[in-house]
């Protein structure tokens, strides 16, 4: 036997005799094959986007992947040099919000200025048509995230027509497609090490896509448009409980969805509203409604054996200072030219009655205001009213996200220190988060145990047994502690101050842009 044959047969002997892999050893190297994939979610106007762009710089992002693939793909040596060695690694921004997805809005929807897009690619944004009425959904945008993440993990193409790809028969979904793939088309990332960074606070884009898809069917676009216009109706007339009386006589199961519904929570009874019509227009339709809503959900990617996902949550670690903040950025929209998109987009028929970008906040108080039945010029009375109605929408929407994802364990909260100048309190949370994110696995799953414990001994900010918390913990223990005071805020105005000249200006910005959508105004 040449001394070549001897070394490969005594390393395949060597092979051959040692222990097999426990269970435990096997998932943990199962484990270790994963990609990374970073999800950045937080209420409205904490600092999402300046995060992400961070993480996405190539020293950042660079640092990220290296240290997550010796950290868990337990790398060592040269293997850890070619790790580290990578010709690029950056990181790519996929975008969860339901509004920056339409074409045409960008104000209120808080797009990212062009240089920031150029500076850092950023993913499904403007990829719906701006004159769409489509009821662009959890669904669809889960499809569309997967697609991004298989593109940037395979950097080469080739994706399989699987179930991240949407039917031929839906025309919308295919015109998406084009586009996100055209970006791939145009920027080459075959030489690329990329980080994808899941960044938004659209809270049912991140439950499927974390969780998975729950059991409801996707409705008909038959059912879609006639769900739509029905509750248009009732809408109009804030007669809820007609609504409700109506989605409850199409049957018991529908009757429950809409007892568990909290408030007047049209989107929902909408969505129940276009199950319920495509489930009973179809033969199998009894089969089908035992099928219905039993509560599992599949496909999501903390359960996907390609990723690692590690998800955050930026929480302000004062409630009331953060408070401040939103309604200071809805002045600021208000300033940076919100009313005469709104009503150049609507007049040019890009903010379609109906269309899912209208009922945005923001977008919808605007076209109430211009559109408003009592027109008077230089109303002040009726722009107060007006900015009150969008502070106070953008204001729930911000507590709503913090309970949202309060329930969520899988979510780590990274408290934002908004007393920091903004230079500082975005390096802290980076820093924070590039330690959780590259921790081995097994580490960080240990920082996202859930609260039940800690809650079922009733314990208390300062106690000992609260010490014992870790810090993801205690920031989602004091966010709901600080809920309380909440009641007690008092706002204010920061830029469009009554008798100001900016105050001035906007009234008569108002007045003008009002007239593009009223026939009586001249």
């Amino acid at each position: 036997m040449s001394s070549s044959n001897k070394r490969n047969f005594n390393k395949f002997m060597s092979m051959s005799s040692s222990p097999p892999l426990s269970h435990e050893q096997q998932q943990q190297q199962h484990k270790s094959n994963k990609h990374l994939v970073l999800i950045i979610a937080g209420p409205t106007a904490v600092g999402k986007s300046a995060v992400a762009a961070k993480l996405c710089s190539k020293e950042i992002a660079t640092q990220i992947l290296s240290d997550h693939a010796e950290n868990n793909h337990h790398v060592s040596g040269d293997k850890k040099n070619d790790a580290s060695s990578c010709s690029i690694s950056r990181g790519h921004i996929i975008s969860a919000d339901s509004v920056q997805a339409y074409q045409g809005v960008e104000i209120g929807a808080n797009k990212p200025k062009l240089e920031e897009r150029e500076e850092t690619p950023h993913h499904l944004i403007d990829i719906v048509d701006s004159r769409s009425i489509c009821q662009y959904n959890a669904a669809d945008w889960m499809r569309d995230a997967m697609l991004v993440l298989e593109r940037l993990k395979s950097k080469s193409g080739g994706v399989s027509d699987d179930e991240s790809v949407a039917s031929n028969s839906d025309v919308d979904a295919k015109q998406r497609r084009e586009i996100i793939e055209q970006f791939f088309e145009e920027s080459s990332v075959d030489n690329e090490e990329i980080l994808p960074v899941i960044v938004g606070g659209t809270m049912m884009y991140l439950q499927w896509l974390v969780h998975g898809r729950p059991d409801a069917m996707k409705p008909s676009q038959e059912a879609i448009e006639k769900a739509s216009s029905v509750v248009t109706e009732y809408e109009k007339e804030n007669d809820w409980k007609g609504a409700a009386e109506h989605a409850s006589s199409l049957g018991p199961l529908f009757e429950e969805r809409v007892l568990k519904l909290p408030g007047k929570d049209w989107y929902r009874l909408r969505r129940t509203l276009e199950v319920a019509y495509t489930v009973l227009h179809d033969e199998d339709k009894e089969e089908k409604i035992k099928q219905l809503y039993n509560g599992q959900r599949q496909g999501g990617l903390d359960d996907s054996d390609e990723y690692d996902v590690r998800c955050f949550f930026l929480c302000p670690d004062d409630r009331m200072a953060h408070t401040a903040v939103v309604d200071s950025r809805c002045e600021q929209m208000i300033c940076g030219g919100l009313l005469k998109e709104t009503a150049t987009l609507h007049s040019s028929g890009q903010l379609p009655e109906g269309g899912q970008q209208a009922r945005a906040i923001g977008y919808r108080q605007t076209l109430d205001y211009l559109k408003r039945d009592k027109f008077i010029e230089n109303d002040g009375q009726s722009f107060s009213e007006y900015l009150n109605d969008f502070t106070t929408a953008t204001r729930r929407y911000a507590k709503k996200q913090m309970q949202w994802f309060r329930r969520d364990d899988k979510f780590l909260f990274v408290p934002v220190v908004l007393g920091e100048d903004s230079s500082t309190r975005v390096d802290n949370v980076v820093n924070t988060i590039i330690e959780l994110c590259t921790k081995p696995r097994e580490e960080y799953d240990k920082e996202i145990e859930p609260m039940n414990d800690v809650k079922d001994k009733k314990t208390k900010l300062g106690d000992a047994e609260t010490t014992r918390m870790t810090k993801s913990q205690k920031t989602r223990q004091l966010n709901e502690a600080q809920g309380k005071s909440m009641k007690f805020y008092q706002p204010k105005r920061h830029y469009i101050i009554e008798g100001s000249n900016e105050h001035k200006l906007i009234l008569e910005e108002a007045d003008e842009c009002a007239s593009l959508l009223r026939p009586d105004v001249v």
